[in-house]
């Protein structure tokens, strides 16, 4: 898993092949077809294995995060902000540009996605605790708060020198404590 997610990251999900990943690996062409009969198949099992790191990480990092919910929101910005610098970001947003033209690619990493999304959302509402995820409007708030930093993280891509903080993470911080701070007062 970590030759192909490294593969993807270095070389593009164009220029990693199977043979590629076959090389960093050290394993015959018979155990990885054995494993993986497909490169999407490949690709998104390492992108799973990479992404159940990233939740273990979050979720450890989460767990340190203090109760009080305007604290905790301010620092679980940055938190969820930081993972968008990493191995999985890149390696998502090259099986992103390529299944726009690779049908095969494309449909089996639809599904992956909505599960993937849907386990991102959760492990969401846990960093933010149980005030923001139990708002009926927690989902819209992480929807936008999710899509800004991808948009994001996706201009960095093009600068990967530039310093990752900015106005954006103090907006974002703000946008999520409005929300916080609107449902105490409905008794939310």
């Amino acid at each position: 898993m970590r030759a192909t997610v490294g593969s993807l990251v270095e070389l593009g999900y164009a220029r990693t092949t199977t043979q590629e990943v076959q090389r960093r690996a050290g394993v015959s062409r018979g155990a990885l077809t054995h494993q993986f009969t497909t490169k999407a198949d490949l690709v998104l099992a390492a992108v799973d294995h990479l992404y159940e790191e990233f939740s273990a990480s979050v979720r450890q990092a989460a767990a340190d995060l203090p109760a009080e919910p305007a604290t905790r929101v301010r620092l679980g910005v940055e938190l969820i902000w930081a993972r968008f610098h990493g191995e999985l970001f890149v390696a998502a947003m090259e099986l992103w540009g390529a299944a726009r033209t690779d049908p095969e690619l494309r449909a089996a990493l639809l599904p992956h996605e909505r599960r993937l999304g849907a386990q991102l959302r959760t492990l969401a509402m846990e960093v933010f605790g149980e005030q923001v995820a139990r708002h009926p409007q927690a989902e819209a708030v992480y929807q936008v708060l999710l899509t800004s930093m991808r948009g994001q993280a996706l201009t960095y891509a093009l600068q990967p020198d530039a310093p990752r903080t900015g106005p954006h993470v103090e907006h974002w911080q703000s946008i999520v404590e409005a929300f916080t701070a609107r449902g105490s007062r409905l008794g939310s």
